[in-house]
């Protein structure tokens, strides 16, 4: 595979992996541990909304965010998704630190701060780790990850998926769901509904924390607002 470039002088192996890592030392004082009062973890699956597939393009964040958008606890009914998350991934370009839209590519904050403006939710904060990830998803919704993407991620034979292999880019995804027994996400993706098991897959607690210490991220809303796209 030839090598792309993306936002922030990064480039990626495969054009739909094009999530840029951005950290503003200012998250570090929303953490999602802050608007939980329950401590003990609970299993919990947030029901989605259409599985949508960005085809070749690069527009995970904009999928990623849809996919909050549409899901519960507090779902809007986005008439055309697919087509919503590729403007919205278009707008995020042109509002993220990087200037200028001939790259692709952009990242998880930028469509935090978009559907902030739109009103589409009113305040988010972030996951610091496993544990504060297990309880945000668990109590208060859908996780918007921005994650390294390994070889072994494409396929997610019997619905699991497992990291392995070398990495190829970084991908936006939904984690909409969380089992303490089974110590397992579950991911929603962009890629249509032949990806794992209709477009879902799980993945191991081990995995995600991996993938959260090597620059991954993860963004919770807090508020969700009603309100049409």
């Amino acid at each position: 595979m030839t090598a792309l470039p993306v936002k922030g002088g990064l480039v990626t192996l495969d054009p739909r992996l094009d999530r840029v890592p951005q950290f503003d030392v200012r998250s570090l004082d929303y953490p999602i541990t802050a608007t939980l009062e329950a401590k003990r973890p609970r299993s919990y699956t947030w029901q989605g909304g259409p599985v949508t597939d960005q085809g070749r393009e690069g527009a995970c964040v904009g999928h990623g965010w849809t996919g909050d958008l549409t899901a519960r606890p507090v779902p809007v009914v986005v008439p055309n998704p697919g087509d919503y998350a590729y403007r919205l991934y278009r707008r995020c370009q042109q509002i993220d630190e990087w200037p200028g839209e001939a790259y692709s590519g952009t990242s998880v904050l930028a469509g935090a701060k978009e559907l902030t403006a739109r009103g589409l939710i009113k305040s988010y904060a972030w996951a610091f780790g496993l544990s504060d990830l297990v309880l945000g998803i668990g109590y208060r919704g859908p996780a918007v990850l921005g994650i390294p993407w390994y070889e072994s991620m494409y396929k997610a034979d019997g619905g699991l998926v497992t990291v392995a292999g070398d990495q190829v880019g970084g991908h936006c995804i939904l984690a909409r769901g969380v089992s303490v027994r089974r110590r397992t996400f579950l991911l929603r993706n962009s890629w249509g509904t032949g990806w794992g098991r209709g477009g879902d897959a799980l993945i191991g607690w081990d995995d995600l924390e991996r993938l959260l210490h090597e620059g991954g991220e993860a963004c919770i809303p807090t508020i969700r607002a009603h309100a049409a796209p």
